[in-house]
């Protein structure tokens, strides 16, 4: 017994130690979001659903290793959002809205807004539920989806090809909607969570605010609407690019198609990323190549550790 807790402990404070660096993806990108990990977006995900081409799906996680660093349930003060932008001007025109009770019996239930405030459906964590337009829905957790070898990057981009997620847990929302539900066809995806009334975190593309912003604005990037992202951080993000080896010109032409943090995605497409961000999509491979120029970059983790689903809710289970 006593090996059993010296082992416990010890993986316990291996978690503890990278937690403060884990800086992937999106999984606590900034100061803030490291207080309260049930609101700080992990990934954002949109791709059309491999089983209904007719279907989009849109994915959040949160919770960065749930279960060990952090716990596996939603905030019931706070607001989770998928804002979908169809006329290209950075602004939400469709929104879904979700909103959980405390948890009784180990579930939650919760309720699906639209953005003209109609109940779009209702659920209850760990089952899948439908919609009124006739899409689908479920949170709780799942297998993390994201696969990067994080000590690889913090020891300087010196790649190992070990995945440091394999075996993680998160918390993530699953939303599949009728593709006739977003009036166009070319659209930008981002997700936020806002804690009474004040956006606490939101998410596009990934790696953005990790990898582009200044240690001392990644907070104002997460508090800030996509809308003023130009504005607020494209001197920001031209400087990164340069630092990372870009000429001035090809850090402005990188600059224009990463700002605002929007995740593109035509939703009559197939594609994975850049065209929106499908489960398999090697992410970090495809960004290290954008932002150095080097098509051969690679962090050597090119797969989840295990496989995703082709059916809803797509996640694997949970370890």
């Amino acid at each position: 017994m006593r090996h059993i807790c010296l082992l416990y402990i010890a993986v316990v404070a291996v978690f503890s130690i990278f937690s403060a660096q884990l800086h992937a993806a999106d999984h606590l990108d900034s100061p803030t979001v490291q207080v309260d990990h049930s609101v700080d977006i992990n990934d954002l995900y949109a791709f059309q659903s491999p089983a209904d081409p007719n279907n989009v799906v849109l994915i959040m996680t949160v919770n960065p290793l749930a279960g060990v660093v952090s716990g596996t349930a939603f905030n019931t003060r706070a607001v989770y959002e998928f804002a979908i932008d169809v006329d290209s001007d950075a602004r939400p025109d469709v929104c879904y809205r979700f909103y959980f009770a405390g948890a009784r019996g180990g579930a939650q239930r919760f309720i699906v807004l639209e953005s003209n405030g109609r109940i779009a459906g209702t659920g209850i964590t760990g089952s899948s539920s439908r919609l009124r337009n006739g899409g689908m829905v479920t949170a709780g957790v799942f297998d993390d989806p994201f696969f990067f070898d994080l000590n690889g990057f913090n020891n300087g981009l010196a790649f190992t090809g070990v995945d440091f997620f394999a075996g993680a847990n998160v918390s993530a929302i699953v939303l599949e909607v009728p593709r006739s539900a977003i009036p166009a066809a070319a659209v930008g995806v981002s997700a936020r969570t806002v804690v009474r009334g004040r956006q606490f975190d939101r998410m596009g593309r990934p790696a953005i605010n990790t990898v582009l912003i200044p240690s001392m604005r990644k907070d104002l990037f997460n508090a800030t609407a996509p809308v003023d992202d130009v504005r607020n951080f494209s001197g920001d993000v031209r400087a990164t690019l340069v630092a990372l080896g870009n000429s001035p010109a090809r850090a402005a032409e990188l600059t224009a198609v990463l700002l605002p943090d929007l995740l593109t995605f035509n939703t009559t497409s197939s594609a994975g990323f850049l065209n929106g961000r499908q489960l398999a999509d090697d992410v970090i491979d495809a960004e290290l190549q954008l932002l150095t120029g080097n098509p051969a970059a690679s962090d050597g983790v090119s797969a989840n550790d295990v496989p995703f689903l082709s059916v809803f809710p797509y996640l694997a289970s949970p370890h």
